[in-house]
This record gives structure tokens, C-alpha cells and sequence, in this order.
């Protein structure tokens, strides 16, 4: 091989090893955004995985606060009922009385025997 041939020969590995140093360094740019798009979405799972944590709480303390007041209102109902009950007995003993006193009115003797 001539001194041309050779000076020839590695100036083509030279350019070969120039457009691979090139490829390789394109290549590790896309490599470093690829991190960095992964980093993100791994950011963004998080921070959504977070919210999901939030928002299971919230309706965990929901739901308690709902049975809680269902409880209460099955205890108002009771009561309701119980005053209601309490009325109608109230109201009997207020028919008897007033028959009583509506009879001695009736009959003339303004409560006298």
C-alpha cells in the first residue's frame, strides 16, 4: 500500500470515526430526553397517585360523616316518635277532662255533687 493509499485509508476511518462520534452524541441527547420525559411521568404518577390517596381519604371521611348522621337521624326519629306518642296520651287525658267538665256543665251542678 502506498504512503497515498494509506493517507487515504485513514482519512476514511478518521471521517467514519467523526460521523459515529456525531451519531453516538445525537443519540446520547436523545437518550438524556428520554430520562428526562420518563422523570416527569414519573413525577406526574406521583403526584397522581398522591391526589388519589387525598381524594380516598376524603370520601372515607365522607362516608363516616354520613353514617353518623344517619344514626342521628334514626335517633330524631325515635324521639319524634316518642313525643308523638307522649301527644296522643296527652290528648286522651285532655278528651277525658274535658267530658268530665263538659258533662257537669251539662248538667247544671257547676261541679257541685
Amino acid at each position: 500500500m502506498t504512503n497515498e493509499e494509506m493517507q487515504k485509508a485513514m482519512e476514511f476511518i478518521i471521517a467514519q470515526e467523526a460521523r459515529s462520534f456525531t451519531k453516538i452524541d445525537a443519540l446520547g441527547e436523545k437518550v438524556d430526553a428520554l430520562a428526562d420525559v420518563q422523570k416527569h411521568a414519573e413525577e406526574r404518577w406521583k403526584r397522581s397517585e398522591e391526589r388519589w390517596s387525598r381524594t380516598e381519604e376524603s370520601i372515607r371521611a365522607l362516608l363516616s360523616i354520613a353514617q353518623i348522621h344517619e344514626r342521628e337521624i334514626e335517633t330524631l326519629g325515635e324521639k319524634i316518635a316518642a313525643v308523638s306518642e307522649n301527644g296522643r296520651a296527652t290528648d286522651e287525658r285532655l278528651n277525658v277532662l274535658i267530658n268530665t267538665v263538659e258533662r257537669q256543665i251539662s248538667e247544671g251542678r257547676n261541679g257541685k255533687p
